[in-house]
């Protein structure tokens, strides 16, 4: 059974292992940092004791005052498919309105059309691109949810 709840410390090497296998964008060690500022928006995804997926949620500040930004989310390949993400999901964006954040942005690569699906699914809608974002130049998909 999967249990999603909050990321703790000692689940650092179970994100950075995910981190290496989904991801060649982030520095590691970004995710500590991270944790240090947005304890109650960073979840993992347990697996009898192993974790399998998390999600990274940041509290910013715009033009049009303070919104949520979802900064990363991934699961193992193995655990794909299973409801995992959106469990992720679900529980960082019930977490930002709890807080009365109810505006959530994300990026997501311009390739990866069912990560938009999934994102979709979950209320985000596509509100612009953002060129040569990703270290490689890939562009990414501006999504918001309000």
């Amino acid at each position: 059974m999967i249990l999603i709840r909050k990321f703790q410390p000692s689940d650092f090497a179970g994100v950075i292992e995910i981190e290496h296998e989904q991801f060649s964008e982030h520095d590691p060690y970004l995710y500590m940092s991270l944790y240090e500022l947005n304890m109650d928006t960073f979840f993992v995804a347990e697996d009898q004791g192993a974790v399998v997926g998390f999600v990274a949620g940041i509290t910013a500040v715009g033009e049009h005052g303070v919104y949520g930004r979802v900064f990363s989310i991934a699961v193992r390949e193995a655990y794909q498919g299973l409801g995992v993400g959106t469990q992720l999901m679900k529980g960082v964006i019930a977490t930002f309105h709890q807080k009365k954040i109810m505006d959530l942005t994300l990026e997501v690569r311009s390739h990866n059309l069912s990560a938009v699906r999934f994102y979709q699914r979950l209320g985000f809608v596509i509100t612009g691109m953002e060129c040569g974002y990703y270290s490689d130049g890939e562009d990414a998909i501006i999504m918001r949810r309000r």
